[in-house]
């Protein structure tokens, strides 16, 4: 499924040991509510494992990293969790400012990121 309004685009993929959320572009204060919006979906399907793919984000406000926490609190409900994968310079370095690093497993790839 792919979604492209603006300058973010979302595309989920089902795998079997999770789901991954390719997130492109920017997460701004006018996109934030479709990224929070599609992690609420996530959630309330209980799913177990979700990835998000930064590998191509090239910006998130805080906004779009409340939806991000808000998603996590959430999953932690049902024993789920929220991984995120490959941030760009820009986007790990607010992730590390932060400290949401120290929060979520920051990995390299979305195969290591399910297999962990």
């Amino acid at each position: 499924m792919s979604a492209e309004f603006g300058s973010l685009e979302l595309c989920v993929e089902q795998r079997e040991a999770g789901v991954v959320v390719h997130v492109r572009g920017e997460v701004n204060l006018y996109e934030s509510d479709r990224l929070r919006a599609e992690l609420k979906r996530l959630v309330h399907q209980r799913v177990e494992q979700i990835v998000l793919d930064l590998a191509e984000m090239t910006f998130i406000c805080s906004d779009g990293l409340g939806a991000i926490i808000s998603a996590h609190i959430q999953c932690r409900h049902h024993a789920g969790r929220i991984s995120l994968v490959s941030p760009c310079p820009a986007v790990g370095a607010m992730l590390d400012a932060t400290r949401l690093s120290e929060l979520f497993p920051v990995r390299d790839s979305v195969d290591e990121a399910l297999s962990s």
